[in-house]
């Protein structure tokens, strides 16, 4: 039976249609007949327990109608699942060609018969994508409700003349006593260090390793400190995340940081707590800047992007694989941009600034950024108010130093294999767990949560067996990279896009060696955290009683 990943309810929709329900496929849909899973996969249930079953996908019948608008889907947070007493956000996407229906209004329903909706509003642009959304935080409050229930979302153009638009979604809400650990047992708590104030949840990793957290946070932030020679005028807060999202850190009002033992993206404390530090202290300084400026700023500071990185060979080692990006390319759309390739080129390039005109005249020159039509324009005018040179002509001095560097073939491999990861665990986010993918990540408020008593968005994630393999796949290929192991790494990569490429399927051998301890250790009441496969044994970290680590080594039967 095709095995299926857990994202958010997702309900696609086709362009400017009513859409209407009909009776929910069965979620094991038969494998073609020509293809036969492996031996050595291990057969399971889609989650540990039947009380996790995922919520109906509908089969949404379409009546085209002659307007211009585009429902894309409807997305419920949190998610995989919701349980009675979960209090509901909804992200509605669309796009349109139209401009009566750039600002339509959208209105929410609980039930074919309720006469006030839950919630309104219109599309704006959402996330660092920007994509159109109308987005409704905790809308919803579940609380009494059980089973079945019908969301009705309606979308009227602002002017008149085009019929309204009706998506009409089932949503299951599962028993309270299934939430799946450790989400029982988080409440919100709050410790201070020297620099920072962390709020976390109880029953977590966060929590027991919280005094290394606030020694590395505060080390890190001194050394921040001292590098932009500014004062945090007060203790940063930061809220600890117990899911991933993004590639696990996020700095607005307060600092969003992912800490979890199963991380795929890794976590290097030192180099996280520099990096958004950095963004933080960079307030304190004037003017606007440029965004491969300030994602640079905080590269360089932290001496790496996710890890320590000697960012001049690094630099040389992207020239010398042919993944350069122009810097006025660069500039102008830095997000939209390959990421680590973006942030190596910012933080390399400040670097050679530094380097080469020193500290107090990069200061000056970060400072200034002139107003202009677009970020490129911005950069060269400060390089020419600063440096006497264009950007093209700083670009091709720097570019000169960077051949000046031997051919590193240990660096050019890391490198290669750290854009491959990512790009992996982003391909992967997408499918299996879209609310984590960067340009589109659900970050809630934490202050407002926490005033809130809520809960469930910062450590509920997809949970299904596959879900927990492929992210311990990708952890395993994370901690090669840092030991150097660069044909394990791409070995462990393989394997991750062969079961994307497969829809989830994990025929792939060593894929399926991962699913088997994982359903071997959820046997017996253990989630695997961390898994590495040598032969025919495995060395893996698991949790039983939350939030405890134990390690093992598993020998193949």
């Amino acid at each position: 039976m095709r095995k299926k990943l857990l994202p958010l309810l997702v309900l696609s929709a086709l362009a400017c249609s009513t859409l209407l329900p009909t009776r929910p496929p069965s979620t094991d849909t038969p494998v073609p007949s020509t293809v036969t899973p492996p031996p050595t996969l291990t057969s399971a249930p889609l989650l540990p327990s039947e009380t996790s079953t995922p919520a109906p996908e509908p089969t949404l019948t379409l009546t085209p109608t002659a307007c211009h608008l585009r429902l894309e889907d409807l997305t419920l947070h949190p998610g995989p699942q919701l349980y009675s007493g979960d209090i509901v956000s909804l992200g509605i996407k669309a796009s349109t060609t139209d401009p009566k229906w750039a600002e339509a209004e959208v209105k929410v329903y609980v039930g074919s018969q309720a006469t006030a909706p839950i919630a309104a509003g219109s599309f704006q642009p959402f996330g660092i994508g920007g994509q159109a959304q109308a987005t409704f935080w905790w809308a919803w409050d579940t609380q009494g409700l059980k089973g079945e229930q019908t969301l009705i979302i309606v979308v009227e153009p602002k002017e008149g003349g085009d019929p309204s638009e009706v998506l009409e979604a089932p949503v299951r809400l599962l028993p309270v006593e299934a939430r799946p650990m450790p989400e029982p047992l988080a409440r919100w708590a709050k410790a201070e260090s020297a620099c920072c104030v962390f709020h976390y949840l109880t029953g977590t990793a966060a929590e027991r390793d919280l005094k290394m957290i606030t020694a590395d946070a505060d080390k890190a932030f001194e050394r921040v400190e001292s590098a932009l020679g500014v004062q945090s005028k007060a203790k940063v807060p930061f809220t600890l995340l117990s899911r991933l999202l993004g590639h696990g850190g996020f700095a607005a009002g307060e600092i969003s940081l992912t800490y979890i033992d199963r991380n795929p993206a890794g976590v290097n404390l030192p180099t996280v707590f520099a990096h958004e530090g950095t963004h933080i202290l960079d307030r304190h300084l004037p003017g606007p800047r440029p965004t491969i400026m300030t994602e640079g700023l905080a590269v360089f500071v932290a001496g790496g992007h996710y890890k320590p990185e000697d960012l001049d060979r690094r630099a040389a080692a992207l020239l010398a694989l042919g993944r350069y990006v122009p810097l006025k390319d660069l500039a102008n759309e830095f997000y939209p941009a390959q990421h680590e390739i973006g942030y190596l080129q910012g933080g390399a390039l400040i670097k050679y600034l530094v380097d080469t005109y020193g500290w107090a005249q990069f200061k000056e020159f970060y400072s200034s950024f002139p107003a202009a039509p677009s970020e490129a324009q911005m950069l060269d005018g400060a390089l020419r108010a600063h440096y006497d040179k264009s950007l093209s002509e700083v670009e091709a001095d720097w570019l000169q130093h960077l051949r000046t560097f031997p051919r590193d073939q240990g660096q050019m491999d890391d490198l290669r294999l750290t854009i491959q990861l990512f790009d992996t665990l982003r391909r992967y986010q997408q499918l299996n767990d879209p609310v984590a993918y960067y340009l589109t990540a659900w970050l809630p408020d934490g202050a407002e949560a926490r005033k809130r008593g809520i809960i469930a968005d910062f450590v509920r994630a997809p949970r299904a067996p596959e879900n927990i393999a492929l992210e311990a796949l990708l952890a395993s290929a994370e901690r090669a990279l840092i030991t150097g192991q660069f044909d394990r790494a791409e070995t462990l990569l393989r394997s991750v896009n062969a079961v994307l490429n497969a829809r989830n399927l994990f025929f792939d051998p060593l894929a399926a060696q991962y699913l088997r301890v994982v359903n071997d250790l959820a046997a017996q009441g253990y989630e695997a955290q961390t898994i590495d496969v040598d032969g025919d044994h495995a060395t893996v970290t698991a949790i039983h009683t939350w939030p405890t680590l134990e390690t093992f080594t598993l020998n193949s039967r």
